[in-house]
């Protein structure tokens, strides 16, 4: 019986100073490193910044640090077909400087094109701002329902002032379909093969369904 090759995740994250928020990348890192082999990468392989750090998740990222796990890739030196599934997880940082990235929007494009699932959560999913068509300006997210930090949730936070966009309305801003539940709930929108989370606290139930994605994905391509 042939074994199936072991997919290949990319984990994105942002190189802003706003930074990653520290339990939602390892619940993200966690999670995905029992199904996939994992490459982390940033905009010009920028070290990550990591907030909300408890003592839980500052153990987990000195020993993931210390084995040499954390060195992230440029986003520019990465190969969008090498990877199954692109996962970013909740990033205050993603709004600055993700939100941007022409590099990114093209690796998003080819993962919508090919079917590959992505997930974002939180603020994160400014991340998917970034794939717009360079030849028709089209969004490519425009059509796909999408959830991510609510007005409630981001107004609450001490990064607030610091923002330069709000998921939501930079979202309708661009016609596109955005929905969110009750503040700090687990809340997750599936479309289109598009996994999205509202907080950190929805980035357990957004990337299991991201992995059951990208093994349904597999099993139908054997």
């Amino acid at each position: 019986m042939a074994v199936m090759a072991r997919q290949e995740c990319l984990i994105v994250l942002s190189g802003s100073k706003l930074g990653v928020s520290a339990p939602s990348f390892l619940q993200c890192y966690k999670l995905t490193q029992s199904a996939f082999s994992i490459q982390i990468a940033t905009p010009d392989a920028a070290t990550p910044v990591f907030v909300d750090k408890d003592d839980q998740s500052n153990r987990w990222l000195n020993d993931i640090t210390a084995k040499n796990l954390l060195v992230p890739k440029s986003l520019a030196d990465v190969e969008g077909g090498q990877y199954s599934c692109i996962v970013v997880p909740h990033s205050p940082g993603a709004a600055e400087d993700l939100a941007v990235s022409e590099v990114l929007g093209r690796i998003l494009i080819h993962c919508l094109s090919e079917k590959k699932p992505v997930c974002a959560v939180g603020l994160g999913v400014c991340a998917l701002l970034s794939a717009v068509k360079a030849d028709s300006q089209h969004w490519v997210f425009r059509d796909i329902a999408l959830t991510g930090s609510s007005l409630a949730e981001v107004t609450a936070a001490s990064y607030f002032s610091s923002l330069p966009m709000i998921p939501g309305d930079a979202i309708l801003d661009r016609a596109g379909i955005f929905s969110t539940g009750a503040p700090s709930s687990v809340h997750i929108v599936v479309n289109a093969g598009v996994v999205t989370g509202q907080n950190p606290q929805s980035t357990l139930s957004a990337v299991q369904n991201m992995i059951l994605l990208a093994n349904q994905r597999q099993s139908k391509a054997k």
